[in-house]
């Protein structure tokens, strides 16, 4: 589950990331070199969703244009379950976000946590892939309104069979 959960924390940067102030009414360049982080100041602050039973948060603080830091943290039915801190950078390659995994006693998972690329975008669409692996494979985000979006988040085990996630966020004042 935890590897799933870095999903939701990169499906709130995706969209954010990728967006204006309003909601556009045509699409945005393709490419991922096209977005830059420092169109995200408006993402700092706090954000809440629900995954089934679980609730989710999310805060970022910008005062690097090039670079934003975040928090995310998993609430199930027993309290904390799982934290992440994360960033979302400007690379020579493009936007690319790297995830570390802690449990709630702040232990760090092992590995080199997860690192997702922005593939593709337009003004309410925003895809983000990882190219090491399938758990998560794609993160495709949909800006609903200006202070909301849905993630869909698309999942691939080790014997092939494909699974969903489905998050709902919203920016609180």
């Amino acid at each position: 589950m935890k590897p799933l959960i870095g999903v939701f924390s990169i499906a709130l940067s995706a969209v954010l990331f990728a967006q204006g102030p309003a909601l556009a009414a045509k699409d945005a360049p393709s490419a991922s070199t096209a977005a830059r982080v420092s169109g995200l100041h408006f993402l700092a602050g706090h954000w809440e969703g629900r995954v089934n039973d679980a609730k989710i948060e999310q805060t970022c603080s910008i005062s690097d244009p090039a670079v934003m830091v975040c928090m995310f943290q998993l609430n199930g039915t027993k309290g904390t379950e799982m934290i992440e801190f994360y960033t979302i950078r400007d690379t020579p390659a493009g936007v690319e976000e790297r995830v570390r995994f802690y449990s709630p006693d702040l232990k760090e998972e092992p590995g080199d946590g997860l690192t997702m690329k922005l593939a593709s975008s337009s003004a309410t669409t925003f895809v983000f892939e990882n190219s090491n692996g399938n758990n998560p494979k794609r993160s495709t985000l949909t800006r609903t309104a200006v202070d909301e979006f849905h993630s869909h988040i698309e999942l691939v085990d080790a014997h092939g069979k494909p699974n969903n996630i489905d998050a709902y966020w919203k920016k609180t004042k």
